[in-house]
């Protein structure tokens, strides 16, 4: 790809995020909220450490992000048996629901804008495009 293609990209993909963001349940759950209740919804219990690097966030970011899920009622701390200096975050019953709700809303809109925008061709494309996307974001390279 060239970088007019790459720096095309990278713009597509940022509007689209901003887009799928911005179809949240309010104010109250941040993007940085979401994906660490996302990761303990698909993870189980983990320490912040696990989940600072799960997000590619320093530690310190990511114990910003659950004091403000503790708070609100939508994660627990517990001891590590495994390491008693360590604590796991746990995902609450109100947690796996708010993060739901905001899934399914944000789902619905997607769902709704894929099949107003998009052929029978481009839908297969997006789900191609879409494990390919996790698959580079999942990269371990580093940049240049």
């Amino acid at each position: 790809m060239t970088q007019h293609e790459i720096d095309a990209l990278a713009e597509d993909l940022g509007v689209f995020a901003r887009r799928l963001h911005s179809e949240r349940i309010g104010p109250h759950l941040s993007a940085t909220h979401v994906h660490a209740l996302g990761h303990l919804d698909r993870h189980g219990p983990m320490t912040a450490k696990s989940l600072a690097q799960l997000e590619r966030v320093t530690p310190q970011s990511v114990a910003k992000a659950i004091a403000t899920l503790q708070a609100r009622g939508l994660v627990t701390r517990r001891s590590d048996p495994s390491d008693g200096r360590a604590h796991l975050i746990d995902l609450t019953d109100a947690g796996a629901s708010a993060l739901h709700d905001d899934r399914r809303l944000r789902n619905r809109w997607l769902t709704e804008a894929i099949h107003a925008e998009c052929t029978d061709a481009e839908r297969d494309l997006l789900w191609i495009a879409g494990r390919i996307l996790r698959r580079v974001g999942n990269s371990p390279l580093a940049p240049p």
